[in-house]
């Protein structure tokens, strides 16, 4: 385990010292944010970027802008922006409609790349293990456990494979963040889905 010294958006009156701590599981890395306080100590989990941009239905350089503009709390680890859950959480109303959710627009994409991955699983299996070999070479150390588990899936065969990219619980939504399946769908395919999703969240008045 490691902790290093994360930046606060916490109001400086009710926060003495905050640290962030780094765990690293067999299959997953998880961060939190361990905030001391006069009156007790409080364990927040941070998402990353992408995991955000996941949930919202947005893209990741929107919810960078966000948190450059104040509009989304976030903590800083080394270079890298993390996002407290319950910011994500509050962004989404609880009356909301489900298929306004970024995780649906998740899994309308990965349900076209599972009809592809039927179709030619050759190919598609192909520019997943590059995507993998490219993400375990970038060294980027949160990246590595989502790579080996994607790795273990494709090992384990097809069938494992689409359920872990259909699956609606918050793992999969986590996951499918770090999909390995980038390039498989074209640019025109990706943009038609997102502009269902769009056009359904302009609809309700949804950011």
């Amino acid at each position: 385990m490691r902790t290093s010294e994360a930046t606060s958006l916490m109001p400086v009156s009710k926060l003495c010292t905050q640290t962030t701590f780094s765990v690293c599981g067999t299959d997953r890395v998880v961060f939190f944010v361990v905030s001391f306080y006069a009156g007790g100590m409080s364990t927040e989990r941070l998402l990353r970027t992408g995991e955000v941009a996941s949930r919202l239905g947005v893209s990741r350089q929107h919810v960078v802008d966000l948190c450059k503009q104040g509009k989304l709390p976030h903590v800083m680890v080394g270079v890298h922006r993390r996002v407290p859950e319950r910011a994500v959480t509050a962004r989404l109303s609880p009356a909301r409609d489900r298929r306004l959710d970024g995780h649906q627009q998740s899994l309308a994409l990965h349900a076209a790349v599972v009809a592809k991955l039927i179709s030619d699983p050759e190919r598609v299996l192909a520019i997943a293990r590059r995507n993998l070999q490219r993400d375990v070479a970038s060294g980027i150390e949160h990246e590595l456990p989502y790579a080996r588990e994607w790795e273990s899936l494709i090992a384990e065969g097809i069938p494992a494979v689409i359920e872990a990219m259909l699956d609606p619980s918050d793992s999969g939504v986590t996951l499918r963040s770090s999909t390995p399946f980038t390039g498989v769908l074209g640019a025109e395919e990706v943009r038609a889905i997102k502009r269902i999703y769009r056009k359904a969240r302009v609809r309700a008045g949804v950011s």
